[in-house]
């Protein structure tokens, strides 16, 4: 079984990226999003399972060919060990090792910076988001804004503007207290000049008004330049996970 506050941090991201379509079966989670982004289209396996682990890979690779999708997996270090080897076994590749940090808000403050914060998503920050990603698939962007709107909690979302240009954009969702931040993406002609650490601390600082108390992220392990920020911050590394996903599936484009 997994550990306490894992569980609880998988359970709030779900809800705070959503996916199009979830099915449970057997203490397993399967998420199904149109193919954007493994986290909305992967198996989580945070639940307690009775069913033998080879049916259910197999069982789960035959639900996401019905769907069109690659069968990935989502692995939490120290947590699927066994199950990690098994994939591995089977021809999947590690993919996107990724670290979840955390942090503590209460004794802490943050500058608000004059962004755009609006606590709804729009048309312009998802245009901004879709530029500064470079999704120019009318597909994704369709399914970005499918995944925005069935968001349920309350929402932030910031943008910076230069010489009338929106440079950079960034997001949160609270639940319970825990603030989401993600999203956070600075136009290659702008970055090192700050503006990552303003959209990250006005988030924190409008999200703690709103009662937030605890923040976390998922940030990719070879970003260190994001890494390095968010430790400044004051974020700490909690827990790391990565996907397997099997090498001989053709890839799926998100641009």
């Amino acid at each position: 079984m997994k550990n306490s506050m894992i569980r609880y941090l998988e359970e709030l991201s779900f809800n705070a990226h959503p996916s199009l379509k979830t099915q449970y079966y057997d203490g397993w989670v399967l998420r199904f999003a149109n193919g954007y982004s493994s986290r909305a289209n992967s198996v989580n396996m945070i639940y307690p399972s009775t069913i033998e682990i080879k049916e259910k890979i197999e069982e789960c690779e035959k639900r996401y060919l019905e769907n069109g999708l690659p069968c990935i997996f989502k692995v939490i270090h120290e947590e699927d060990e066994v199950i990690d080897d098994i994939l591995n076994d089977r021809g999947y590749e590690i993919v996107t090792p990724t670290d979840v940090m955390i942090m503590d808000l209460t004794d802490k403050e943050f500058a608000s910076s004059e962004c755009i914060i609006i606590e709804h998503v729009t048309d312009e920050w998802l245009d901004t988001y879709f530029i500064l990603e470079k999704y120019t698939n009318q597909s994704t962007r369709d399914t970005v804004t499918k995944i925005r709107n069935m968001i349920q909690n309350d929402t932030l979302y910031c943008i910076i503007k230069e010489d009338g240009k929106n440079v950079a954009c960034a997001s949160a969702v609270i639940e319970n207290g825990y603030i989401y931040i993600a999203n956070v993406i600075v136009d290659e002609m702008y970055r090192g000049k700050g503006y990552g650490r303003r959209l990250c601390e006005t988030l924190l600082a409008k999200a703690k008004e709103m009662g937030g108390y605890t923040a976390y992220l998922q940030v990719i392990q070879t970003n260190q330049i994001a890494i390095n920020l968010y430790e400044k911050l004051g974020f700490e590394k909690t827990y790391s996970y990565w996907y397997r996903r099997k090498i001989n599936y053709t890839k799926y484009s998100e641009k």
